[in-house]
């Protein structure tokens, strides 16, 4: 008889660039070599009914017709009916939905439930106007509640989020487990332009006008790349204005991965606010971090208890002349821009280290009953898992030091 498994799932694709995608990935190498697991996710372009990925047999839904709530219900269903199938140890998801479904379940497993604000990092920038937008987003607000207040285990990526759920009354245990990824070639900056690539999820039109004012004094030595909003187009006025700056000047644009992402020297992330699309920005961050590479964000107490001070340059949001500044300054003084890339790497080797990270997942999952599968016993014990603290120097414009992301918690949780 097989062993009850680890189910990591959630409504999102997988393989996967989102923050929740890179989740199930580390989840299942830190133990499909000791465990049985199953991953639970929507069936992309491509992408085969079932398959085995990284040791975990890969189960994948499709999202069918119909409007998104339509697509997240049969999704539901589909949770239930992998419930109902086999036996579970644990269900590890972000979702408020796949949260609420094993709670609800007669034979309900160990839910360990990861606090990213809404289900997959992409799915609020998805989420459409009108009656089924405003049905779907209070559907997703009151799951999460009883995600927070009913399961076994909450799961956080930082200290702020840390602090949000605490607020929102979760009284229960509490882990910090920050994004592991794995530290990318470190590649030195060709002499020529600087590269710099912009996450335009909230793009607007005076928006637009900032970025292109900022890039104005560097003249034929800067190039911006706007990446799109993915699954989601930007409005016909914006996509025009875009095509008139692409042929007035060294703009361009595209989908998430049109240009790779060894490509920018810098990245200048969208607006950080207390809203949904944080974890996206946040995964996008720390991949320019895990390559080398600075980024500039708009100052806010978001940004400042998200992003380490020492690779990120914090500027005064909507303020062209404050962003150009800054970009002269890495363009202009490599050694900045070196230093600075130094940096980024050092904080995500010491501080989302994937090795450390899986470690962490590794301890929650046996901590909450899953046992060796018998093809898969005697794989080999677990190392430490402790995360060293980080501490660096604000760059340029940032005078504050911020907290940053802290450390995980491999055992006892918060308080």
């Amino acid at each position: 008889m097989d062993a009850p498994a680890v189910l990591l799932a959630g409504f999102d694709l997988w393989p996967g660039a989102s923050a929740w995608s890179r989740r199930m990935r580390e989840g299942a190498r830190a133990s499909a070599a000791r465990h049985r697991v199953l991953t639970l996710s929507l069936r992309g372009p491509g992408l085969p009914h079932t398959e085995s990925l990284l040791g975990a047999r890969a189960l994948r839904v499709p999202p069918g017709p119909g409007t998104l709530l339509d697509q997240i219900q049969a999704f539901g269903r589909a949770v239930h009916r992998q419930l109902d199938s086999d036996s579970h140890a644990l269900v590890h998801t972000a979702d408020p939905l796949v949260g609420a479904a094993v709670l609800a379940h007669p034979r309900r497993p160990a839910l360990l439930y990861e606090a990213r604000r809404l289900p997959s990092s992409e799915l609020p920038l998805l989420l459409a106007r009108g009656r089924d937008g405003a049905v779907l987003e209070q559907a997703l607000r009151r799951w999460e509640r009883r995600c927070l207040d009913e399961a076994d285990t909450v799961l956080v990526t930082t200290r702020a989020r840390a602090e949000e759920v605490r607020a929102l009354g979760r009284t229960g245990r509490l882990h910090l487990v920050p994004d592991g990824v794995e530290a990318g070639m470190s590649l030195p900056r060709g002499p020529g332009t600087l590269r710099i690539r912009h996450v335009a999820w909230d793009l607007t039109s005076a928006g637009l006008r900032m970025l292109l004012e900022a890039l104005r004094p560097l003249g034929s030595g800067a190039r911006l790349h706007l990446v799109q909003p993915p699954g989601k187009s930007w409005d016909a006025p914006l996509l025009r204005e875009i095509a008139a700056a692409a042929r007035q000047g060294p703009v361009t644009s595209g989908p998430p991965g049109a240009l790779p992402r060894a490509w920018a020297d810098v990245e200048i992330l969208p607006g950080l606010g207390p809203d949904a699309r944080v974890p996206a920005v946040l995964a996008d961050a720390l991949e320019s971090y895990a390559r080398g590479r600075p980024v500039l964000a708009a100052d806010s107490e978001v940004a400042r208890a998200e992003l380490p001070s020492g690779c990120t340059v914090f500027f005064p949001a909507s303020d062209a002349t404050a962003l150009g500044a800054d970009l002269r300054a890495l363009a202009s003084a490599p050694e900045l821009l070196h230093q600075s890339g130094a940096e980024a790497r050092a904080y995500v080797e010491q501080r989302h280290d994937a090795v450390r990270v899986r470690g962490l997942l590794r301890d929650l999952y046996r901590e909450h009953g899953a046992v060796p599968a018998p093809s898969r016993a005697g794989a080999g014990g677990s190392r430490p898992s402790f995360l060293p603290p980080w501490s660096a120097s604000p760059r340029m414009s940032g005078h504050r030091s911020p907290e940053g992301t802290d450390p995980g918690t491999p055992s006892g949780g918060f308080g």
